[in-house]
């Protein structure tokens, strides 16, 4: 059995990242000794949990991030509005905001202190943070990546655009890096060097109830930010509206643009038929409302909520990208459209609403799709992977 350590932004949001994190953690805890570390900065998204199981035999540990003084405050500010430059003064000034030398001392003697064998980053944050310390620390080190190559490095919006090489540099330094799809993996090989392995996530839940197909309601799930694209869906479904007058659009989920998106829903004069749930604690619920799940997002790195979806038995609509290409086969589970083609996506939101038949037929597809996520099959991997890195 070895001692293993998590470290993770968030445990208890209401989000993908942090259902999955609990989920596997859970599955390894039957087999080895796991501490979550997390710094807990979305906790007002979740309360004080989520709904998501965590093994009993889990230790979490809350961590402080580095102390917020105004100049630090100030590059990141800075850095969040404008990406700042890749050149090294650049890159100094974002090690000494983020990664200040104290808290690098604090974390190496946190593990060391620990007796871990093997650290385990979610997320680039925490993978810069471990790379910066992999030479003073014992335990071997791997990352698990839950966005996808443009999440990250988009030149615009990108959590680390402008930051590639230092990634890169730090991530060299693990033992080993997890992504979720194969696009993943072969952009980090050809545009970062990174021989990653692909661990696609588990569905997170089995359900015996399966949703209504005949309840012409459309329905998606996730945080209410730019990359989930639901200004594009609530335009596609304006659209849709004004061929058809029977359906509805249930978005479950909260975040920065909630409100804007109801503007949006009453300028184009479908607010009496969107629903915006706000951060909720009743997923499965609201999912059981839908009979058409509907993915809009301009990048995802394995869409969770597309494998709750296909467990509940609900058909998919999503744009053709490569995070859906194990997911959902055009015409089988569901359809995919051609990247940010809304005029094709509203086409497929009306073939979907005119046929019940087709949506029962795709709704036993897409269960028969959710089998293959099941918990135990992923775990396997995670568990050869781990015998790997410790030898």
């Amino acid at each position: 059995m070895a001692k293993i350590g998590i470290i993770t932004s968030s445990l208890f949001a209401c989000g993908g990242e942090e259902r999955v994190v609990s989920l596997i953690a859970s599955e390894l805890a039957a087999y080895h000794d796991i501490t979550i570390y997390t710094y807990e900065n979305r906790r007002g998204e979740g309360g004080e949990r989520n709904d998501y199981y965590l093994s009993d035999r889990i230790r979490v540990e809350e961590v402080s991030a580095p102390e917020e003084v105004f100049f630090r405050h100030c590059v990141k500010v800075l850095y969040n509005l404008t990406g700042m430059t890749p050149w090294p003064i650049s890159q100094r000034l974002l090690k000494w905001a983020f990664y200040p030398e104290d808290h690098l001392r604090e974390w190496t003697e946190r593990i060391n202190g620990g007796g871990y064998d093997l650290m385990i980053a979610v997320s680039g944050a925490n993978t810069i943070l471990l790379g910066y310390i992999a030479d003073r620390i014992d335990a071997a080190c791997i990352s698990w990546e839950h966005s996808s190559f443009e999440g990250y490095f988009d030149s615009r919006t990108g959590y680390y655009r402008n930051r590639r090489k230092v990634y890169q540099r730090c991530a060299s330094k693990l033992k080993a890096q997890i992504v979720l799809n194969s696009d993943i993996a072969h952009k980090f090989a050809a545009k970062l060097g990174l021989n990653a392995t692909v661990i696609p996530n588990p569905k997170s839940f089995s359900s015996e109830r399966k949703a209504d197909v005949s309840a012409k309601c459309f329905v998606t799930c996730g945080r209410a930010e730019r990359e989930k694209g639901y200004d594009d869906l609530i335009e596609a479904f304006a659209e849709f509206c004004r061929r058809d007058g029977g359906w509805r659009l249930l978005i479950i989920g909260g975040g920065s643009m909630e409100e804007a998106l109801r503007a949006l829903a009453g300028r184009l004069g479908v607010a009496d038929r969107v629903t915006i749930t706000g951060y909720i604690h009743e997923v499965q619920e609201n999912l059981l409302r839908g009979s058409v799940f509907v993915l809009t997002s301009r990048w995802e790195g394995f869409p969770m909520t597309v494998t709750e979806a296909l467990e509940m038995g609900l058909p998919v609509i999503a744009y053709d990208i490569p995070a859906m290409q194990p997911l959902v086969t055009d015409g089988v589970e569901g359809r995919i459209v051609p990247a940010f083609d809304r005029e094709r996506f509203v086409a497929a939101m009306e073939e979907l609403a005119q046929s019940e038949d087709l949506r029962r037929r795709m709704s036993e597809k897409a269960v028969e799709k959710a089998e293959t996520l099941r918990p135990e099959r992923i775990v396997e991997q995670w568990l050869r992977l781990i015998d790997e890195v410790l030898g």
